[in-house]
């Protein structure tokens, strides 16, 4: 097992990551940039390295800041969390030069997975069924051509991107252009990577997710997702299992997921992803990293899978052969929004910063710190389990109930809305629907 593991994160997948470690027996190291000098994670870990200033390009993407602190903090593992470096080749593959192991699949995979346009090679290579799109766009004209190939509305996505970041939805010629350069500006900022390609645009898909967990003798299935309640392309509620998914058509989807990673050797945690239209699968991308939402997976499945992804990257053998799922978990993700301002993200103190109790709550924040405009508007995950879903979704009122934010705005409101509503409660809603579930709701109250 390690004896130590740097954590090139921060914020609340950083405090999860040094939860595994510490119940593991690992130390543990947080890198941190100047403007989360105080943060919680910075706190619990039993190291701290400051890596550079509160921009990210110059801290949590600083390739090597991030090696220097594992080597002279004798680190001899890497931890890269969600988002920043989690998907970078080159930065595992500088690891492996360093003599410190990367908790994560082999560089190789994470090259072939990590761009999109590749990815949907592979995929069709595999048999899987993909969206129709185009290749790299590489030039003005052929970005009209494949768009007008395609038919409107298309999508704008950025090979290397996730998260939500990199995407824009195209509904006209006339707007192709401008949302293709921003589409470039944000990838190179985010993903160090300005690659773009179109894809058509579903407008009632499910988003469906399937967990997996590989090791060097077996692929094992730890469940799928329903990440379909998105706004702007961000996932803000997930549920574990799909239960709009038949028996037969889970079959099908795991199916689908064994074709594509069986002849790999994948090893380590890894999330395929499908659009879910009309009875049919579309492979959409495979993440071969931690998710932010995988805590609904570890509830329904009874695995902490952050542990099994260090002891699998740690060479250990695990036990598991077959999972048992039991009931259903909903997660809520508590963002910093300004409900005012078209809910954009809004920094300041959190003045008072009071979450649910009695049910899981993943944050890497207190009250009295500040939300800074450097990192992400995540706040908090709010998660319950419940026999089933009918009881989970009771349970998530009263947990909602319970959140009291001041100092900045939240989507919470929105969150209520979107819980109470008949819609998500007769489980009928699609990746575009949250627009039509708040207004369905707009006339009530959930204080």
């Amino acid at each position: 097992m390690f004896r130590k593991v740097l954590i090139a994160n921060r914020g609340e997948i950083a405090v999860r990551i040094i939860s595994a470690c510490q119940k593991l027996g690992i130390a543990t190291v947080a890198v941190y940039s100047e403007a989360d000098r105080e943060a919680l994670f910075v706190q619990q870990a039993d190291e701290a390295v400051c890596i550079g200033p509160a921009n990210a390009m110059d801290s949590y993407l600083n390739r090597e800041a991030i090696l220097m602190a594992g080597v002279n903090t004798n680190a001899d593992a890497v931890h890269p969390g969600y988002g920043f470096l989690s998907e970078d080749d080159l930065f595992a593959k500088m690891c492996a030069e360093c003599g410190i192991t990367w908790i994560g699949p082999q560089p190789a995979l994470i090259h072939d997975f990590s761009d999109k346009t590749n990815s949907r090679t592979l995929a069709e290579k595999c048999g899987l069924p993909i969206i129709p799109g185009s290749g790299m766009i590489t030039s003005e004209p052929q970005l009209y051509a494949k768009a007008n190939a395609l038919g409107y509305p298309v999508l704008l996505k950025a090979s290397h991107g996730g998260g939500g970041k990199g995407i824009r939805l195209v509904h006209s010629a006339k707007e192709l252009f401008d949302k293709y350069q921003l589409v470039k500006e944000e990838a190179g900022a985010s993903f160090l990577d300005g690659a773009i390609y179109l894809e058509r645009a579903f407008e009632d898909a499910r988003h469906m997710e399937v967990q997996v967990l590989g090791m060097p003798d077996q692929l094992l299935i730890l469940g799928d997702r329903d990440c379909s309640l998105q706004k702007n392309r961000q996932k803000i509620i997930e549920e574990s299992n799909a239960q709009i998914l038949t028996k037969a058509e889970r079959t099908i989807l795991y199916k689908l997921v064994h074709q594509l990673l069986d002849k790999s050797h994948y090893q380590s945690l890894g999330t395929v992803e499908f659009l879910f239209v009309h009875h049919q699968f579309y492979f959409l991308e495979m993440n071969t990293r931690l998710q932010v939402e995988h805590g609904v997976t570890e509830e329904t499945s009874g695995i902490d899978i952050v542990q099994a992804q260090i002891q699998v990257a740690a060479g250990k053998k695990l036990s598991i052969q077959q999972v048992e799922f039991t009931g259903h978990a909903i997660e809520c993700r508590l963002n910093s929004e300004n409900e005012a301002s078209h809910h954009q993200f809004e920094t300041g103190q959190l003045t008072q910063f009071k979450l649910p109790s009695g049910v899981r709550v993943d944050t890497g924040l207190q009250k009295g710190d500040v939300i800074t405009p450097f990192y992400d508007r995540l706040l908090a995950k709010i998660i319950v389990s419940g026999k089933t879903r009918e009881a989970a979704i009771e349970k998530m009122k009263t947990a909602l109930k319970q959140v009291e934010v001041t100092g900045v705005g939240t989507n919470l409101k929105q969150l209520k809305q979107l819980i109470n509503s008949s819609q998500f409660a007769e489980n009928h809603y699609h990746i575009h629907s949250v627009g039509k579930l708040m207004e369905e709701q707009s006339h009530e109250s959930y204080a």
